[in-house]
């Protein structure tokens, strides 16, 4: 799994301009939340949560 630290996190949640929900997705992405889970939590749709998620990807390779 991912270790990241809570200043990475926070250094990559500023750089691409991520909004508290995208932000909250790449936590649980990183803990390796379940799919399922994480809509649950973000209370999205699993078809939207795949956008999201796509979205959030996209945005994580332009500041790399």
């Amino acid at each position: 799994m991912f270790e990241l630290t809570k200043t990475d996190f926070l250094k990559i949640c500023e750089e691409a301009m991520l909004n508290e929900e995208y932000c909250k997705l790449l936590e649980m992405k990183i803990k390796g939340c379940t799919r399922s889970k994480m809509s649950m939590e973000l209370n999205v749709s699993e078809a939207t949560l795949d956008v999201m998620i796509r979205k959030l990807k996209k945005k994580i390779k332009k500041i790399l």
